[in-house]
Protein backbone atom coordinates (compact mmCIF):
# COMPACT_ATOMS: atom_id res chain seq x y z
CA UNK A 1 0.00 0.00 0.00
CA UNK A 2 1.59 3.31 -1.28
CA UNK A 3 2.06 5.52 1.77
CA UNK A 4 5.19 7.69 2.05
CA UNK A 5 6.10 9.23 -1.05
CA UNK A 6 9.30 11.77 -1.93
CA UNK A 7 9.86 13.55 -4.94
CA UNK A 8 13.53 15.23 -5.61
CA UNK A 9 14.10 18.21 -7.86
CA UNK A 10 16.99 20.12 -8.43
CA UNK A 11 15.26 23.86 -7.67
CA UNK A 12 12.02 25.44 -7.14
CA UNK A 13 12.45 27.72 -10.28
CA UNK A 14 9.74 28.53 -12.88
CA UNK A 15 10.55 25.83 -15.09
CA UNK A 16 7.81 23.52 -16.32
CA UNK A 17 9.31 20.47 -14.67
CA UNK A 18 9.50 22.12 -11.27
CA UNK A 19 5.34 23.27 -11.64
CA UNK A 20 4.42 19.85 -13.26
CA UNK A 21 6.17 17.64 -9.91
CA UNK A 22 4.26 20.35 -7.71
CA UNK A 23 1.31 19.70 -9.51
CA UNK A 24 2.06 16.38 -9.00
CA UNK A 25 3.08 16.37 -5.07
CA UNK A 26 0.18 18.97 -4.29
CA UNK A 27 -2.35 16.15 -5.59
CA UNK A 28 -1.27 13.08 -3.83
CA UNK A 29 -0.65 14.88 -0.43
CA UNK A 30 -4.65 16.02 -1.20
CA UNK A 31 -5.27 12.39 -1.71
CA UNK A 32 -3.67 11.53 1.99
CA UNK A 33 -0.20 10.18 0.88
CA UNK A 34 2.72 11.51 2.56
CA UNK A 35 4.38 13.61 0.51
CA UNK A 36 8.35 15.02 1.26
CA UNK A 37 9.69 17.55 -1.72
CA UNK A 38 13.13 17.26 -1.32
CA UNK A 39 14.94 19.91 -3.38
CA UNK A 40 19.08 20.79 -3.74
CA UNK A 41 18.46 24.83 -3.65
CA UNK A 42 15.67 27.10 -2.90
CA UNK A 43 17.58 30.65 -2.45
CA UNK A 44 16.61 33.44 -4.50
CA UNK A 45 15.16 32.93 -8.01
CA UNK A 46 15.66 28.70 -7.44
CA UNK A 47 12.63 29.37 -5.16
CA UNK A 48 10.28 31.33 -6.63
CA UNK A 49 7.56 28.48 -6.74
CA UNK A 50 7.26 27.68 -2.64
CA UNK A 51 4.26 29.60 -2.71
CA UNK A 52 2.27 26.70 -4.89
CA UNK A 53 3.55 24.15 -2.48
CA UNK A 54 0.66 22.41 -0.52
CA UNK A 55 1.42 23.43 2.88
CA UNK A 56 0.65 19.64 3.88
CA UNK A 57 4.20 18.74 1.96
CA UNK A 58 7.03 18.53 3.85
CA UNK A 59 9.69 20.74 2.25
CA UNK A 60 13.11 19.72 2.41
CA UNK A 61 15.71 22.03 1.30
CA UNK A 62 18.95 20.16 1.50
CA UNK A 63 20.42 23.84 0.93
CA UNK A 64 23.63 21.84 -1.25
CA UNK A 65 24.29 23.47 -4.12
CA UNK A 66 24.63 21.73 -7.02
CA UNK A 67 22.83 18.88 -7.47
CA UNK A 68 25.91 16.11 -7.16
CA UNK A 69 26.20 17.28 -3.23
CA UNK A 70 22.92 16.22 -2.71
CA UNK A 71 24.24 12.23 -3.05
CA UNK A 72 25.09 12.07 0.80
CA UNK A 73 22.05 14.04 2.27
CA UNK A 74 19.69 11.86 0.00
CA UNK A 75 21.28 8.73 0.57
CA UNK A 76 20.65 9.66 4.69
CA UNK A 77 16.99 10.60 3.49
CA UNK A 78 16.25 7.49 1.85
CA UNK A 79 17.62 5.32 4.92
CA UNK A 80 15.87 7.19 7.65
CA UNK A 81 12.50 7.86 5.99
CA UNK A 82 11.36 4.31 4.79
CA UNK A 83 9.79 5.85 1.75
CA UNK A 84 7.61 3.39 -0.34
CA UNK A 85 8.38 4.86 -3.86
CA UNK A 86 11.00 7.93 -5.02
CA UNK A 87 10.85 10.27 -8.47
CA UNK A 88 13.00 12.05 -9.37
CA UNK A 89 13.12 14.35 -12.47
CA UNK A 90 15.61 15.40 -14.85
CA UNK A 91 18.63 13.47 -16.00
CA UNK A 92 21.78 14.64 -13.61
CA UNK A 93 18.83 14.53 -10.43
CA UNK A 94 17.99 10.98 -11.24
CA UNK A 95 21.21 10.04 -12.20
CA UNK A 96 22.65 11.39 -8.08
CA UNK A 97 19.02 9.51 -6.94
CA UNK A 98 19.86 6.59 -8.66
CA UNK A 99 23.06 6.44 -7.05
CA UNK A 100 21.87 7.24 -3.77
CA UNK A 101 19.33 4.61 -3.24
CA UNK A 102 22.13 2.41 -4.04
CA UNK A 103 24.17 3.39 -1.47
CA UNK A 104 21.51 3.43 0.97
CA UNK A 105 20.56 -0.53 0.32
CA UNK A 106 16.80 0.22 0.68
CA UNK A 107 13.24 -1.34 -1.26
CA UNK A 108 12.04 2.33 -2.37
CA UNK A 109 10.59 1.83 -5.73
CA UNK A 110 12.57 4.24 -8.06
CA UNK A 111 10.47 6.33 -10.81
CA UNK A 112 12.99 8.77 -13.16
CA UNK A 113 11.41 11.55 -15.24
CA UNK A 114 12.56 12.11 -18.61
CA UNK A 115 11.37 16.08 -19.61
CA UNK A 116 13.40 17.07 -22.86
CA UNK A 117 15.18 15.68 -25.50
CA UNK A 118 18.69 15.06 -24.66
CA UNK A 119 19.98 15.10 -28.44
CA UNK A 120 19.21 18.87 -28.13
CA UNK A 121 18.49 19.80 -24.04
CA UNK A 122 22.55 17.54 -23.52
CA UNK A 123 24.58 20.39 -23.28
CA UNK A 124 27.72 18.75 -22.27
CA UNK A 125 30.36 17.76 -25.16
CA UNK A 126 33.31 15.23 -25.32
CA UNK A 127 34.69 13.59 -22.29
CA UNK A 128 31.70 14.95 -20.41
CA UNK A 129 29.01 13.68 -22.58
CA UNK A 130 30.85 10.10 -22.85
CA UNK A 131 30.25 9.93 -19.16
CA UNK A 132 27.08 11.14 -18.76
CA UNK A 133 25.86 8.54 -21.08
CA UNK A 134 27.90 5.80 -18.67
CA UNK A 135 26.25 6.82 -16.10
CA UNK A 136 22.95 6.70 -17.49
CA UNK A 137 23.26 3.47 -18.82
CA UNK A 138 24.43 2.45 -14.98
CA UNK A 139 22.11 4.05 -12.97
CA UNK A 140 18.61 3.91 -15.25
CA UNK A 141 18.35 0.14 -15.96
CA UNK A 142 18.17 -0.21 -11.58
CA UNK A 143 15.09 2.42 -11.98
CA UNK A 144 11.12 0.75 -11.98
CA UNK A 145 10.05 2.69 -14.47
CA UNK A 146 11.25 5.25 -16.59
CA UNK A 147 8.57 8.32 -17.18
CA UNK A 148 8.92 10.34 -20.81
CA UNK A 149 6.62 12.86 -20.99
CA UNK A 150 6.05 12.43 -24.97
CA UNK A 151 6.44 9.46 -27.04
CA UNK A 152 9.15 11.91 -28.82
CA UNK A 153 11.35 12.26 -25.84
CA UNK A 154 11.20 8.27 -24.99
CA UNK A 155 12.25 7.75 -28.72
CA UNK A 156 14.56 10.25 -28.52
CA UNK A 157 16.35 9.32 -24.93
CA UNK A 158 16.52 5.29 -26.36
CA UNK A 159 18.53 6.62 -29.38
CA UNK A 160 20.74 9.40 -27.86
CA UNK A 161 21.39 6.85 -24.79
CA UNK A 162 21.55 3.74 -27.26
CA UNK A 163 19.55 2.37 -24.28
CA UNK A 164 17.94 -1.33 -24.46
CA UNK A 165 16.27 -1.73 -21.28
CA UNK A 166 12.24 -1.85 -21.68
CA UNK A 167 11.30 0.04 -18.27
CA UNK A 168 10.64 3.33 -20.31
CA UNK A 169 6.71 4.38 -20.57
CA UNK A 170 4.65 7.53 -21.35
CA UNK A 171 2.77 9.74 -19.36
CA UNK A 172 1.98 12.91 -20.57
CA UNK A 173 1.75 15.89 -18.05
CA UNK A 174 -1.03 16.86 -15.97
CA UNK A 175 -1.55 20.24 -17.48
CA UNK A 176 -5.57 20.60 -17.95
CA UNK A 177 -7.07 20.78 -14.39
CA UNK A 178 -9.95 23.00 -12.44
CA UNK A 179 -7.13 25.15 -11.05
CA UNK A 180 -6.16 26.15 -14.31
CA UNK A 181 -9.23 26.91 -15.60
CA UNK A 182 -9.98 29.29 -12.80
CA UNK A 183 -6.86 30.80 -13.92
CA UNK A 184 -8.33 31.24 -17.37
CA UNK A 185 -10.97 33.80 -15.53
CA UNK A 186 -8.61 36.53 -14.18
CA UNK A 187 -8.70 39.53 -15.40
CA UNK A 188 -5.69 41.08 -17.70
CA UNK A 189 -5.21 44.55 -18.95
CA UNK A 190 -2.62 45.50 -21.65
CA UNK A 191 -2.37 47.92 -23.92
CA UNK A 192 -2.37 45.93 -27.07
CA UNK A 193 -6.50 44.19 -26.43
CA UNK A 194 -7.97 46.82 -28.45
CA UNK A 195 -11.07 45.75 -31.01
CA UNK A 196 -8.81 46.74 -33.48
CA UNK A 197 -5.53 44.79 -33.26
CA UNK A 198 -5.01 40.96 -33.23
CA UNK A 199 -2.93 40.41 -30.55
CA UNK A 200 -0.09 37.38 -30.61
CA UNK A 201 0.67 35.28 -27.66
CA UNK A 202 3.71 33.74 -26.72
CA UNK A 203 5.25 32.25 -23.08
CA UNK A 204 8.52 31.02 -21.92
CA UNK A 205 11.77 31.62 -20.41
CA UNK A 206 14.09 34.23 -22.92
CA UNK A 207 16.55 31.47 -24.10
CA UNK A 208 17.98 29.49 -26.98
CA UNK A 209 15.62 26.49 -26.73
CA UNK A 210 11.77 28.88 -26.96
CA UNK A 211 13.66 30.84 -30.35
CA UNK A 212 11.99 33.91 -29.60
CA UNK A 213 14.38 35.81 -32.02
CA UNK A 214 12.98 33.24 -34.73
CA UNK A 215 9.16 34.71 -33.52
CA UNK A 216 10.07 37.99 -33.70
CA UNK A 217 11.71 37.96 -37.15
CA UNK A 218 8.76 36.14 -38.68
CA UNK A 219 6.14 38.66 -36.76
CA UNK A 220 8.40 41.59 -38.55
CA UNK A 221 7.21 39.86 -42.07
CA UNK A 222 3.56 39.62 -41.29
CA UNK A 223 3.35 42.88 -39.67
CA UNK A 224 4.54 44.66 -42.99
CA UNK A 225 1.43 43.32 -44.52
CA UNK A 226 -0.99 43.45 -41.52
CA UNK A 227 0.15 46.54 -39.26
CA UNK A 228 -2.89 46.04 -37.04
CA UNK A 229 -0.72 43.13 -35.46
CA UNK A 230 0.90 43.16 -32.04
CA UNK A 231 3.13 40.72 -30.07
CA UNK A 232 3.37 39.97 -26.33
CA UNK A 233 5.93 37.90 -25.42
CA UNK A 234 5.42 36.69 -21.33
CA UNK A 235 9.06 35.27 -19.77
CA UNK A 236 12.17 36.06 -18.17
CA UNK A 237 15.77 34.74 -19.08
CA UNK A 238 19.15 35.48 -20.02
CA UNK A 239 17.98 36.54 -23.83
CA UNK A 240 16.62 39.66 -22.69
CA UNK A 241 18.95 42.23 -23.63
CA UNK A 242 19.68 40.56 -27.43
CA UNK A 243 15.95 40.16 -27.64
CA UNK A 244 15.04 43.86 -26.57
CA UNK A 245 18.14 44.98 -28.96
CA UNK A 246 16.53 43.21 -32.35
CA UNK A 247 12.85 44.83 -31.95
CA UNK A 248 14.74 48.22 -31.54
CA UNK A 249 16.40 47.48 -34.61
CA UNK A 250 13.48 46.57 -36.51
CA UNK A 251 11.76 49.23 -35.52
CA UNK A 252 9.61 47.62 -33.81
CA UNK A 253 9.34 48.78 -29.86
CA UNK A 254 6.08 50.29 -30.32
CA UNK A 255 3.98 46.43 -31.03
CA UNK A 256 6.04 44.07 -29.47
CA UNK A 257 6.23 43.95 -25.63
CA UNK A 258 8.03 41.74 -23.39
CA UNK A 259 6.27 42.47 -19.56
CA UNK A 260 8.59 39.81 -18.26
CA UNK A 261 7.27 36.82 -15.86
CA UNK A 262 3.64 36.22 -15.37
CA UNK A 263 2.68 33.75 -12.61
CA UNK A 264 -1.13 33.69 -14.60
CA UNK A 265 0.18 33.83 -18.19
CA UNK A 266 -3.06 31.59 -19.16
CA UNK A 267 -5.51 34.84 -18.10
CA UNK A 268 -4.28 36.14 -21.45
CA UNK A 269 -5.38 33.80 -23.73
CA UNK A 270 -8.85 34.84 -24.06
CA UNK A 271 -8.01 38.19 -24.93
CA UNK A 272 -5.77 37.13 -27.51
CA UNK A 273 -6.45 36.05 -31.30
CA UNK A 274 -3.21 33.67 -31.36
CA UNK A 275 -0.73 31.86 -29.12
CA UNK A 276 3.10 30.97 -30.84
CA UNK A 277 5.19 28.04 -29.78
CA UNK A 278 8.29 28.62 -31.50
CA UNK A 279 10.82 26.50 -29.36
CA UNK A 280 14.22 24.92 -31.25
CA UNK A 281 12.95 21.93 -28.69
CA UNK A 282 10.71 20.84 -25.96
CA UNK A 283 9.95 18.01 -24.03
CA UNK A 284 6.34 18.20 -23.73
CA UNK A 285 5.64 21.98 -24.13
CA UNK A 286 3.10 22.51 -21.32
CA UNK A 287 1.98 25.97 -22.47
CA UNK A 288 1.07 24.56 -25.74
CA UNK A 289 -1.47 22.09 -24.16
CA UNK A 290 -2.72 24.81 -22.11
CA UNK A 291 -3.44 27.18 -25.08
CA UNK A 292 -5.11 24.30 -27.11
CA UNK A 293 -7.43 23.86 -23.95
CA UNK A 294 -8.43 27.53 -23.71
CA UNK A 295 -9.39 27.41 -27.73
CA UNK A 296 -7.17 29.97 -28.50
CA UNK A 297 -5.71 29.38 -32.15
CA UNK A 298 -2.02 28.04 -32.02
CA UNK A 299 0.70 27.82 -34.05
CA UNK A 300 3.52 25.69 -33.67
CA UNK A 301 7.26 24.58 -34.85
CA UNK A 302 7.40 20.92 -35.11
CA UNK A 303 10.64 20.75 -33.16
CA UNK A 304 11.45 17.66 -30.94
CA UNK A 305 9.85 16.90 -29.06
CA UNK A 306 5.58 17.44 -28.08
CA UNK A 307 3.69 19.62 -30.61
CA UNK A 308 3.35 16.91 -33.53
CA UNK A 309 1.24 14.77 -30.49
CA UNK A 310 -0.27 18.20 -29.00
CA UNK A 311 -1.39 19.00 -32.45
CA UNK A 312 -2.24 16.01 -33.92
CA UNK A 313 -0.05 16.06 -36.87
CA UNK A 314 -1.78 19.36 -37.68
CA UNK A 315 -5.27 18.40 -37.24
CA UNK A 316 -5.91 21.09 -33.82
CA UNK A 317 -3.15 23.57 -35.29
CA UNK A 318 -0.53 24.30 -37.37
CA UNK A 319 2.94 23.03 -37.76
CA UNK A 320 6.02 24.61 -39.28
CA UNK A 321 9.68 23.90 -39.22
CA UNK A 322 11.62 24.92 -37.17
CA UNK A 323 13.43 28.51 -38.19
CA UNK A 324 11.19 28.62 -41.76
CA UNK A 325 10.69 32.13 -41.13
CA UNK A 326 8.33 32.00 -44.54
CA UNK A 327 6.49 29.33 -43.31
CA UNK A 328 5.71 30.20 -39.82
CA UNK A 329 4.51 34.55 -40.77
CA UNK A 330 2.39 32.56 -43.38
CA UNK A 331 1.10 30.46 -40.45
CA UNK A 332 0.58 33.17 -38.41
CA UNK A 333 -1.19 34.52 -41.11
CA UNK A 334 -3.32 32.30 -42.07
CA UNK A 335 -4.20 31.32 -38.92
CA UNK A 336 -5.10 35.19 -38.07
CA UNK A 337 -6.83 36.07 -41.58
CA UNK A 338 -7.56 32.84 -43.42
CA UNK A 339 -9.20 29.29 -43.25
CA UNK A 340 -7.55 28.22 -39.83
CA UNK A 341 -7.86 24.07 -39.25
CA UNK A 342 -11.44 22.87 -37.76
CA UNK A 343 -12.68 19.94 -35.42
CA UNK A 344 -15.75 18.87 -34.01
CA UNK A 345 -16.36 19.57 -30.46
CA UNK A 346 -16.52 15.69 -29.55
CA UNK A 347 -12.85 15.38 -31.79
CA UNK A 348 -11.71 18.24 -29.39
CA UNK A 349 -12.55 17.11 -25.60
CA UNK A 350 -11.37 13.40 -26.34
CA UNK A 351 -7.84 14.82 -27.47
CA UNK A 352 -7.61 17.24 -24.14
CA UNK A 353 -8.89 13.91 -22.32
CA UNK A 354 -5.04 12.63 -22.03
CA UNK A 355 -3.51 15.74 -20.74
CA UNK A 356 -6.40 16.06 -17.76
CA UNK A 357 -5.34 15.75 -14.51
CA UNK A 358 -7.63 13.06 -13.38
CA UNK A 359 -6.64 10.94 -15.86
CA UNK A 360 -2.61 11.36 -15.81
CA UNK A 361 -2.55 11.01 -11.87
CA UNK A 362 -4.10 7.72 -12.00
CA UNK A 363 -1.55 6.58 -14.02
CA UNK A 364 1.08 7.62 -11.71
CA UNK A 365 -0.67 6.40 -8.81
CA UNK A 366 -1.23 2.86 -10.65
CA UNK A 367 2.65 2.57 -11.53
CA UNK A 368 4.13 3.97 -7.83
CA UNK A 369 2.10 1.14 -6.44
CA UNK A 370 3.04 -1.41 -9.28
CA UNK A 371 5.56 0.25 -11.24
CA UNK A 372 6.59 -3.51 -12.93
Amino acid sequence: MLNKVMFFLPTLGGGGAERTVIQLANSFVEQGLKIDLVVCNTQGEKGKLRPEINSKIHLIDLNCGRVVNALFPLKKLLQEKNYDCAVATQTHTNIICGIAKKLANVKTKLIFREVSTPSKNIKSKGLANFILKILVNLTYPAADQIVCVSHGVREDFCEYYNYRKANLRTIYNPVIDDAYLEKLKAPVTHHFFQDNQQVIMAVGRLTEAKNFEFLIRSFAQVYILHPSIRLIILGEGELRQSLEKLIKDLNLSEVIDLPGFDSNPYAYFKYADLFVLSSNWEGLPGVLIQALASKIKVVSTNCPSGPMEILEHSKFGLLVECNDINAMSQAIEQALFKDYVSYTNEEFTEHCHQFKKENVLQQYLSMMENPS
